[in-house]
């Protein structure tokens, strides 16, 4: 089976009926860049990254750190683009360098995007990070675990005073870069139209 598959590898991925189609990994590191690499895929549909949170230990990793994972991610991935979630936290994911306290309903409760907003400081820094590798790659960010349109409206409005900040410290970034949500709610189900919108 393995071997089928890499006979596709450098083929356009196109369905019988002559549909022209993406096929992006999943990746959770920039250890996994190179396999993204290797398998061809069209890019990189998901970098999960609350793993660069859950691996720091005790220490909330810094801007920096962040910017250098993502830039790697965009530099390596070339005009290929690559879709940076933000921290999907809480739930099952947790880092001991953030103490979420107890959950209720951990599942759809307090995580995603609304522990992001909850903690707008260390959101700013992950933002600022993808936003400043932004100028290295096709990135685009995704908010995670979405079930309000203001959710998504705050988020954008974060994202917008740190554009306006890294242009007047005149940082490059991707002034155009793509945003959206990921549809894994009932609740972003029910209004996707909306989220659209």
């Amino acid at each position: 089976e393995r071997a089928e598959l890499e006979k596709l590898i450098g083929l356009d991925n196109v369905t019988r009926d002559g549909r022209k189609i993406n096929v992006y990994a999943n990746i959770g590191s920039p250890e996994d860049v190179d396999k993204v690499l290797l398998n061809d895929a069209g890019g990189i549909g998901l970098f999960r990254s609350e793993f660069i949170y859950m691996e720091n230990g005790p220490k909330l990793p810094t801007e920096e750190q962040q910017f250098q994972v993502y830039r790697l991610a965009a530099e390596a991935m070339g005009m290929k683009k690559v879709v940076i979630r933000t921290a999907d936290l809480g739930g099952e994911k947790t880092a001991e360098c953030l103490d979420l306290g107890e959950e209720n309903n951990p599942e759809m409760g307090y995580r995603g995007i609304r522990v992001s907003l909850d903690k707008d400081e260390i959101f700013k820094t992950q933002l600022r990070a993808i936003l400043r590798a932004s100028a290295y790659g096709k990135m685009s960010i995704m908010f995670p675990m979405v079930t309000d349109v203001k959710e998504v409206q705050q988020a954008k409005l974060l994202l917008e005073k740190i554009k306006k900040e890294l242009k007047d410290e005149k940082i490059p970034f991707n002034e155009e870069i793509q945003i959206g949500v990921m549809i894994e709610t009932p609740a972003a189900v029910m209004i996707s139209g909306e989220l659209a919108r």
